[in-house]
Order: C-alpha cells, then structure tokens, then sequence
C-alpha cells in the first residue's frame, strides 16, 4: 500500500486515485469476463497489460484495505448492537416483571438478559401493578437507611413510560414524563419516588396544579438532624398554589408522609395580602421559617418584600429595605430579621 499521514490533503488526493484505480481494475475485470474481444486484445499484448493490471491493483490496495476494514468494523458493530438489543421471542420473566414476546431490550452486558437497563413492549404491561409501555432500571439513594458516606444505600428504581394517570401512594402521576418508583424488602414493597402529578392532588385541602412535581425527598442537615418532610412538591411554573389565604406562585412545598405540609420555601405572592396591619404587595417572597426561626416562632411565615414594592405597617409606614418580617398566621408579628441574617 502507498503510505501516507492520515487525514492529510495528500492522503485523500492518494485515496481518490486509490478509488479510481479500484474502480478501473473493476471494469475491467467486467470486461475480460463478457467479452471474447477484449480476452483476445489481452492475450495479444499479455505482458504490458498484466504489468498494468498489477499496477493498478497496487493503487487500488489502499481503498480496498480500508473498505475491509469498514466493512468488518460495520459487522463488528451490528453483532454488538444486536446482542445488546435483543427481541424477545417468548414470554420471559426479568426483575419480576412478565415481558411478552416482542419486548426491546437493552442491555448492559450483551447477552446477559438480566442486565436490562430498558425494556420496551409491544403493549401495556402490569410492572408491579403499575400498566406501563416501557420501564428503565435506575438507582436511588435510600435516604431512609443509616447514614453512611463510605457505602451508602441504595435501591433499585424504575422509570415507567405511562399512558395515562396512575395512581400511588395516594397520588395520582399524569402521562408525559416517567412515573419512578423504588422497590425495597427484595422488591416486596414498591413506593413512589418522582412523578408529573395529574388533575386532581389536593394537599392542606387545595389543589396542587396538574404538572407540578412530585419528589421523594427529605431534609438533612451537616449535624445529622433530619426534618420530618418526607414528599416535596415543586409547583408547576405559572400554578397557583394556595395556603391559608396565601396565593403562592413557585411554591416549593415540603409534606410528610401523610400529606400534611411541614414547611414551603422558594414561593412569591401571586397576589397582594394584608396580614395583621401589614400589606404585602404581590411579588413579595415567603416562606415558613427555616430551623433556627422555627423553634422560635413554630408555625410562622416569612415574609421578604423586594425593593422597589416595599411591605408597608398601617401604625409604621414602609418597613425598611433588607429586613424580613416574621410574622404568624393570625397576623401577630414576631420580630424583624435581616435577609442575610435569614
């Protein structure tokens, strides 16, 4: 073959008179085949052109080592690919869950069916109890177990392709996005881990609005302290969540296992308040209070006026910019906090 640095203006101009002179040695091959005439013309003159031909399968060697090599890493691929997707042929039973025939599966090891990491089905299939088109094999921390940063926990999640509302754990997950739950005791026990949530989710007896999310998530603090939050709930962009007479935009609610909200953080007022002589104009942060207010004031709110819309007390005037205004739900204030100091 005729040497030359890969990839270079050289190499590909050598490359080119490689392909025509493959081509010519193909031609001409056809030739000598089909026609008595050109065998006669080559006999005649036997020895030019077969120094010719050898010239030119010299040239042509080039192009056709590399197609070889395509070729073979092309059929290399298409072998992997398809011992890594493999198509069920008859029912089979992985991870618990019954595949019909016509399932697509993915795997991580070839060959290896329990190494599925996505399964697609020819039509709905009951994944522990849940009817599903796909699943996909995840991991999660199990925040539930002993704390232990060396070898945490984990649990095997699974990513469910719905097509249409799903009820668990006392919600109800919409189409659209996956519907992810984890199994625990050897897959005896399967809870919700993260869903779009669905029409009709009340919480605190409002609706969440459909789209928001829902995640399993608990608080956990450097000094171990957990909070009691076992659901957090990121309200859909746009969606109103109410509270207590609250109207919440992008609410990020903290719930327990029971549903019952313990804590919202990251919420703007979608309306203007008045609470206990204070006005709060709409665009007005607020929250509950975070640990360090709480077992101060149990159950206050906390209320950061921006700037330029500055909370206002009817008996004190606007309350000074940078200061945040803790205050309880029947109106009392408590005190007058520094947002940094928050």
């Amino acid at each position: 073959m005729i040497p030359a640095p890969l990839f270079s203006g050289a190499f590909l101009v050598i490359l080119g008179i490689s392909f025509l002179a493959t081509v010519a040695v193909l031609l001409w091959v056809v030739t000598l085949t089909f026609s008595p005439d050109a065998r006669r013309a080559f006999r005649a003159r036997w020895i030019r052109k077969s120094v010719l031909l050898g010239v030119l399968c010299w040239m042509s060697s080039l192009f056709v080592a590399l197609a070889i090599a395509y070729l073979k890493i092309d059929l290399d691929a298409r072998k992997k690919d398809a011992a890594e997707h493999p198509t069920l042929e008859k029912t089979t039973r992985l991870m618990g869950i019954d595949m019909p025939p016509g399932t697509q599966l993915s795997l991580g090891t070839a060959g290896d069916m329990h190494s599925f990491d996505t399964a697609v089905f020819p039509r709905e299939v009951d994944v522990y109890g849940i009817p599903a088109k796909a699943v996909e094999v995840r991991s999660e921390f199990d925040d539930e177990a002993p704390r232990n940063d060396r070898n945490p926990v984990h649990l095997t999640a699974l990513g469910l392709t719905i097509t249409g509302p799903r009820s668990l754990d006392e919600w109800v997950c919409d189409a659209g996005q996956p519907m992810e739950i984890v199994l625990r005791n050897d897959a005896r026990t399967r809870s919700l881990w993260w869903c779009r949530l669905a029409d009709g989710n009340r919480v605190a007896d409002a609706i969440v609005p459909a789209g928001s999310d829902l995640i399993r998530d608990t608080t956990t603090y450097g000094d171990g302290l957990r909070d009691d939050d076992y659901w957090r709930i990121d309200v859909a962009q746009g969606g109103v969540f109410q509270l207590a007479g609250l109207a919440l935009h992008g609410a990020r609610l903290r719930l327990d296992r029971q549903h019952r909200i313990v804590a919202f953080t990251s919420a703007t007022l979608a309306r203007a308040i008045d609470i206990g002589g204070i006005h709060y104009p709409a665009g007005t942060a607020v929250s509950s209070a975070l640990r360090g207010l709480r077992e101060k004031y149990p159950g206050a709110w906390v209320f950061t006026p921006t700037s330029r819309q500055p909370a206002i007390s009817k008996t004190n005037g606007p309350i000074a910019e940078g200061m945040s205004i803790v205050q309880a739900p029947s109106g009392k204030t408590y005190a007058l906090v520094r947002d940094a100091a928050y």
